[in-house]
């Protein structure tokens, strides 16, 4: 077991590229160009906030012992080596991370010419060098792309400019700096760019920029669509709070998203939407949110739809659709549900009928009301 958990281990992103980085210290130089190679693929295919992941394994004693290896001793020298043999942005990055404090300068100047991704990013990790002089030819590399035509790297590299506010060393004036780029127009396109990008810490990143620009504006719509659109719960759910929020949301914009929350698969997201459907004075989305298979949506539209519109007969809605030979399983486990709050012992015979409906979710939510009922007097 234990030397399988070790193997596991060792093909995780940041343990092979710690494998690969003793290799840039290699005598021949195609096997440093190829382990610069390899460490550049790795870093390409994976989120940017890798960076300050690896900065902290480049430190961690233990994970090196696990791993079984000592920590890389690459010295200036070996940097200036690295370079000759062609060594690429990523390369130079993993020799920006390493103790030595004459490596990660002499990496930190190579850097600074290489305008591109993983130069920007490892840039922007070195301002938080615990070395001051280190972090300030960091933010001297990184002048050069403090311009219009190079806005799109500082947005792409966004969700480590989000987490300069928790780096003591950084500086509150170079973050602002950055940002106040990410905001421009010539930053507009790469932003929305970034909403479909496989990074979702860019995705969050750049949509936050884009709320803050946007907010109020039709265009919000996009961006919460983008979000709404992605697989990310955490996402999701930030921007159905944003739809139904009206000084951010347009009354417009909320209405046209509403199907879509209402849709979701989270409930949180759907209990936005019964805001929504309320803001809209919405009442047969209401109604059905009452009927929702998840108790706190069916909660939240009965509130919402007794302080606007008259009450409804719960119980006789629930028996009209537990009767129809069309409903939909989703419309079936709200209405035994709603059966489960609002029945009667006469009920009893309509929710038996689906305790053995092939669909798992309808007999499960028969069975257990069911069971409430039957302890009715």
């Amino acid at each position: 077991m234990a030397a399988s958990t070790r193997e596991q281990r060792r093909r995780t992103p940041v343990a092979r590229i710690l494998l690969r980085a003793a290799d840039l210290l290699a005598r021949a130089p195609a096997s440093v160009r190829a382990a610069a190679a390899d460490i550049d693929a790795i870093l390409a295919a994976l989120p940017i906030t890798l960076v300050p992941a690896l900065d902290r394994a480049f430190r961690d004693a233990g994970l090196h012992a696990d791993l079984g290896l000592e920590f890389v001793d690459l010295r200036a020298a070996d940097v200036e080596r690295m370079e000759r043999c062609g060594a690429t942005s990523g390369a130079l990055g993993v020799a920006s991370l390493v103790r030595d404090g004459h490596a990660r300068e002499a990496a930190v100047r190579h850097l600074g010419p290489r305008v591109d991704r993983l130069a920007t990013a490892f840039l922007i990790n070195r301002l938080n060098d615990y070395v001051g002089p280190i972090g300030d030819l960091a933010w001297a590399g990184l002048q050069p792309r403090l311009t219009p035509g190079h806005a799109h790297l500082i947005v792409r590299c966004l969700p480590l400019v989000d987490r300069m506010s928790e780096w003591v060393r950084a500086g509150l004036s170079r973050r602002r700096a950055l940002q106040d780029l990410a905001r421009t127009p010539a930053a507009r396109p790469a932003l929305w760019d970034s909403l479909r990008d496989r990074d979702i810490a860019l995705v969050w990143s750049a949509g936050r920029v884009l709320v803050e620009l946007h907010r109020g504006q039709p265009e919000i719509r996009d961006v919460l669509a983008a979000a709404l659109g992605r697989r990310d719960q955490q996402l999701r759910i930030w921007a159905a709070r944003l739809a139904v929020e009206p000084a951010i949301t347009p009354a417009a914009v909320l209405h046209e998203l509403a199907p879509r929350l209402a849709a979701d698969r989270n409930p949180a997201i759907r209990v936005a939407s019964v805001r929504g459907h309320a803001a809209a004075g919405d009442r047969e989305a209401l109604l059905r949110a009452t009927f929702d298979p998840h108790g706190l949506v069916r909660h939240h539209a009965r509130i919402l739809l007794a302080a606007r519109f008259n009450s409804v007969d719960y119980r006789g809605l629930a028996l009209a659709t537990l009767a129809e030979p069309a409903a939909t399983r989703a419309a079936l486990v709200g209405a035994l549900a709603t059966l489960s709050e609002f029945g009667r012992r006469p009920d009893i015979p309509a929710v038996v009928a689906f305790t053995v409906d092939p669909r798992i979710a309808v007999a499960a939510e028969a069975t257990r009301t069911l069971g409430l009922l039957e302890k009715l007097p």
